[in-house]
């Protein structure tokens, strides 16, 4: 029955992985699937403890270097929102002063606001990036 609970134990890197996003319960959950093997072909409980001990270090000193080489890590691939400073943005919702509205920059919406009214169908500027939203001036880059 350890066999199970390696199984669970998998599973359970698993669902932690999809949380996380570092491979690191990953290797945890290849590790005990490695384990549950040793279970089921009946060898020893301190067998199997070694067997996830070294099989997470070897999957973490040799795979781990391969896959992150493999596969991108998001932060790469997320643009600084500095980047959007100086862009040109087109009003999709009007943006009144106090209210805001939104624009589109670079295919992607944002919320915005501006000191002054800017109508749908204008452009204006990106001044400045505020966590989740632009301050813009009206006009065209």
């Amino acid at each position: 029955m350890l066999w199970l609970l390696w199984l669970i134990l998998a599973v359970l890197f698993v669902i932690f992985e999809l949380y996380t996003g570092t491979f690191y319960m990953l290797v945890l959950a290849a590790s005990a699937f490695l384990s549950m093997i040793t279970a089921i072909v009946h060898l020893s409980f301190l067998i199997q403890l070694c067997v996830f001990t070294v099989g997470a270090f070897l999957i973490y000193a040799f795979l781990l270097p391969i896959v992150r080489k493999l596969i991108p890590s998001s932060k790469e691939l997320l643009p600084s929102p500095n980047q959007l400073i100086g862009q040109k943005a087109f009003v999709i919702s009007d943006i009144k002063p106090g209210e805001g509205g939104l624009v589109k920059v670079n295919s992607e919406m944002w919320s915005a606001y501006a000191d002054e009214l800017i109508q749908v169908g204008e452009e204006a500027i990106v001044i400045d990036v505020k966590v989740t939203k632009l301050y813009v001036k009206k006009g065209q880059v």
